[in-house]
C-alpha cells in the first residue's frame, strides 16, 4: 500500500494540464501567424502575421494571463479564450489547414475541462 497523499498526484496532474495550456497558448500564436501568412501571402502576409501575433499576445496578457492587467470573471475568461481559439481555428481552416484547426480546438477544450476538474478536486 502506498501512503502517498492523493492531493500530490492531483497537483502533478494539474501541473501537466497547465503545461499543456501554456503550449496551447504558443500554438495559438503560431496558428495565427501561419494562417495570416498563408491567407495573405507575400510581405503583407508577413507583416499581418507579426501583427496578429502581437495582438493576440497583448490581448492574452491583458485579459487571460495569471498576472492580467484587467480582471475578468471565469465565465468571461472562457468566452474570450473560446473566441480566440475558434477564431484562429477558423482562419487556419480557411487557409486549408483543417486538421491543425480541429486538433487545436479539441485539445484546448479537453485541457480546459481537465484544468477545471483538477482544480475542483484539489479543493475537496
Amino acid at each position: 500500500m502506498s501512503s502517498r497523499d492523493p492531493h500530490e498526484s492531483l497537483s502533478g496532474a494539474l501541473g501537466l494540464a497547465l503545461t499543456v495550456r501554456f503550449l496551447l497558448e504558443l500554438a495559438l500564436l503560431t496558428g495565427a501567424a501561419v494562417a495570416a501568412w498563408r491567407l495573405i501571402g507575400g510581405w503583407v502576409g508577413v507583416v499581418t502575421a507579426i501583427a496578429a501575433v502581437i495582438a493576440l499576445a497583448v490581448a492574452w496578457g491583458l485579459l487571460l494571463s495569471p498576472k492580467a492587467h484587467f480582471t475578468v470573471g471565469a465565465v468571461w475568461q472562457l468566452v474570450i479564450e473560446a473566441v480566440l481559439f475558434f477564431g484562429v481555428a477558423a482562419a487556419l481552416w480557411a487557409a486549408g489547414l483543417w486538421l491543425p484547426a480541429l486538433v487545436g480546438v479539441a485539445v484546448w477544450a479537453a485541457d480546459r475541462v481537465a484544468i477545471a476538474l483538477l482544480r475542483q478536486l484539489s479543493r475537496q
